[in-house]
């Protein structure tokens, strides 16, 4: 039963891998890590940890594991994010619709979209919609491979392999599509600007019918708005109309209808009213907070509630197995698909041993019963025998009784025949005499010579013929030497007495 049970906690370990996904972000000054789920409710955050880098002593790997350790979480189902600012966009119009025709044309030209070489990138793309005539639009994502190698080590040092290397801007989109968009249809507000702000950079986002169609990252976040707010707040604000007016002249002048300020924005005074009046559009401040399922928020309200943005963790939490954008290297992607076709084999390995297991167990319960009808046919036919030999035994018995009558002390005669031929150096231990003729004497003597002379002895006797040894051994006991033997024998009914 031990493969059957093996197979339950495989099993039941799977249903939770495909509902539980803990998030990872290692940013430049924040360590993000959160488990939860989607539900109908809202995200169900299970547990989470906030630090920052600075206060983590010893290093991040350490301060990883050791997280993922204390809250005993599985490291099976992992996502870590890039924040949007350590990553380069490009909106490309790509001369095809033939999907692996993109993907060759940028596969041959991602090394003109970057002053690095080839080898010291990784890039992860997705069609975002046509094109003019012929040609598709194509949001491109590039990363400098350090950065990207440096998250995978410090995660492999702690022991746990992520599934992805996700894009913060990507999360922000599936969090905003799952919470807010079905309320932009009915307001037949097609395009608009999401501006998520996390502690020290801001992501500007611009989402048509639910599909991201422009990131641009502006690095003024939480910490200079609210810290050294009348610094930053007018220069945040030209960051935001310059980054519009960019999206504006690669679209042909798109108007969005709105703009969103989530992440840390609910706790940057004037900041609605002010990018109100510079874009001319209407702003509105949303709080991922508010789309936790759990009524209690304070483990996560007391370090988030000033500085640092939810959004991108609680979009990858929403659809981990929707996100489009993987950085992860080619090599490590290959391992990882090579790892979880081992574990896959495994899991049908064990499965099948349990059907095996179980159809044995039944195979096993049908023999066993038919061994115990056989077993009670023994039984019977055992208790039968029983009877029949006590028959036996009492007929013996009779029998041995009419002889005794009917004998002319031919048994007595030899016991005293058999005691006046012992010598003082043979001691017998027993002399059984048969009801056949048959005398088994056993017993020890000195020495093996003084059985050969207690035979010799035995066979000149009238009562007694064909006397032989069936064997005679020499043993020791506590220092002292002695011969065990056993002598047969039968004898002869006399006349005297």
């Amino acid at each position: 039963m031990n493969v059957f049970s093996a197979a339950i906690a495989i099993v039941l370990i799977a249903i939770k891998k495909q509902t539980t996904t803990i998030v990872v972000e290692i940013g430049n000054d924040w360590l993000k890590i959160v488990e939860g789920r989607a539900s109908t409710k809202g995200i169900i955050v299970r547990n989470s940890h906030f630090i920052k880098l600075s206060e983590i002593k010893g290093s991040v790997s350490d301060a990883v594991g050791g997280i993922f350790k204390d809250k005993q979480w599985s490291k099976d189902n992992v996502v870590v994010y890039l924040p949007r600012h350590l990553v380069t966009t490009r909106i490309l119009e790509l001369p095809s619709v033939d999907l692996k025709e993109i993907e060759d044309i940028v596969s041959l030209h991602i090394g003109k979209q970057t002053p690095y070489s080839r080898e010291e990138i990784v890039y992860s793309y997705k069609i975002i919609g046509p094109g003019k005539e012929g040609y598709a639009r194509v949001f491109l994502v590039i990363a400098r491979r350090h950065l990207v190698d440096e998250r995978v080590d410090i995660m492999t040092k702690a022991s746990i392999k992520p599934r992805k290397i996700a894009l913060s801007s990507e999360g922000v989109l599936h969090w905003f599509n799952t919470f807010y968009a079905r309320n932009l249809l009915s307001a037949d507000l097609q395009v608009i600007v999401l501006i998520d702000i996390d502690s020290n950079y801001s992501d500007f986002i611009v989402i048509n019918k639910g599909i991201l169609q422009f990131s641009k990252n502006i690095l003024i976040g939480a910490n200079h708005l609210i810290e050294e707010k009348d610094v930053y707040i007018n220069k945040f604000a030209e960051e935001v109309d310059h980054s519009l007016k960019i999206f504006n002249e690669e679209t042909n002048n798109i108007i969005p209808g709105k703009v969103f300020l989530s992440g840390a924005a609910s706790n940057i005074e004037d900041l609605k009213e002010l990018l109100t009046v510079r874009l001319g559009l209407p702003c509105e401040v949303i709080n991922p907070l508010n789309d936790l399922a759990d009524k209690d928020k304070s483990h996560i309200t007391t370090v988030t509630a000033r500085f640092i943005s939810l959004s991108p963790i609680l979009g990858i939490l929403t659809k981990p197995k929707e996100l489009e954008f993987d950085l992860m290297p080619r090599e490590t992607r290959m391992e990882q698909m090579m790892e979880e076709k081992r574990k896959i084999a495994t899991v049908t390995g064990v499965l099948f041993s349990a059907v095996i297991l179980m159809l044995s167990i039944l195979v096993a319960i049908h023999i066993n019963n038919k061994n115990i009808y056989i077993a009670e046919v023994k039984n019977k036919a055992d208790s039968m025998k029983t009877a029949s030999d006590d028959v036996q035994r009492m007929r013996l018995v009779i029998d041995l009784v009419q002889e005794r009558q009917n004998a002319s002390g031919d048994v007595l005669n030899l016991l005293n025949e058999i005691t006046k031929l012992t010598p003082k150096e043979i001691y017998l231990t027993n002399v059984d005499v048969e009801n056949k003729g048959k005398v088994v004497l056993k017993g020890r003597a000195n020495a093996i010579s003084d059985v050969y002379k207690f035979v010799t002895a035995l066979g000149s006797s009238v009562f007694l013929e064909k006397v032989r040894n069936t064997y005679a051994t020499s043993k020791e006991e506590n220092n002292i030497a002695y011969a065990d033997f056993e002598i047969v024998a039968e004898y002869k009914k006399t006349n005297k007495r």
